[in-house]
């Protein structure tokens, strides 16, 4: 029995839009190749790879939700949720798939039964045609997974790293953010919560989620004024 493909949607609210057309690509040849990949023509098996907050999961997601869109059956699942909630074993219900979308596969490294059923997981999926993207912090080369034989599966994977974000790239990735949710965002006031409300983009997104709200609510632009005004009663 395959697992549910509405696991994918049941993680998402109204404020998580996560679309390849709203990620900011400082390199356009992965959102090329991450566009061609959906059309689960070509490319079998992409990894991609960065630290932490430069949108590896906004990726999986999007690209998941744009595939289940066209009507193929996609479970995205992240790894580091399902090791707190359930045994190895839950990975031996995933079958029948046009495409799996694992997030944060480094969390298995070195226990022994989750590297073996994360292994015949990836290779249940191959063999009955489906396509696979993961995304870890580290490159296939640096993660030390104690099964040889996924290190070797691993290898066959088309590797992309996403590249860490400049303050310039933040300040686009907040406006194009901004964008998806109907706002404008100049990028003065870009810059201004960039200098005085963090540099993470975890805390920036949450940081614009509450703008979103407060510019709802009160039909006001995103101005240095009200983003100022709205901060400041916390």
């Amino acid at each position: 029995m395959s697992a549910p493909a509405t696991q994918l949607t049941l993680r998402l609210t109204h404020q998580e839009i996560y679309r390849l057309d709203n990620y900011y690509f400082s390199q356009p040849e992965i959102n090329q190749a991450l566009t061609e990949f959906c059309d689960l023509q070509s490319m079998d098996f992409v990894y991609l790879w960065g630290e932490a907050a430069v949108g590896k999961s906004h990726l999986l997601i999007a690209c998941a939700e744009k595939v289940q869109l066209s009507g193929f059956n996609v479970i995205y699942l992240s790894l580091a949720e399902l090791m707190a909630t359930a045994e190895p074993e839950i990975l031996q219900s995933i079958d029948q798939l046009d495409l799996l979308c694992l997030d944060d596969i480094d969390v298995v490294v070195g226990k022994k039964e989750w590297e073996e059923a994360l292994f015949h997981c990836f290779n249940r999926v191959k063999v009955s045609g489906g396509k696979i993207l993961i995304a870890a912090d580290k490159s296939p080369a640096n993660i030390e997974f104690s099964l040889p034989d996924l290190c070797s599966r691993l290898a066959t994977a088309l590797v992309y790293q996403l590249p860490s974000m400049s303050d310039e790239d933040k300040q686009q990735a907040l406006i194009i953010q901004a964008q998806s949710r109907g706002l404008i965002l100049s990028e003065d006031v870009a810059q201004h919560l960039l200098r005085h409300y963090g540099r993470e983009m975890i805390e920036l997104m949450a940081v614009l989620h509450k703008l979103d709200n407060a510019s709802l609510a009160e039909k006001r632009r995103l101005t240095i004024p009200f983003v100022s005004q709205v901060l400041a009663n916390g």
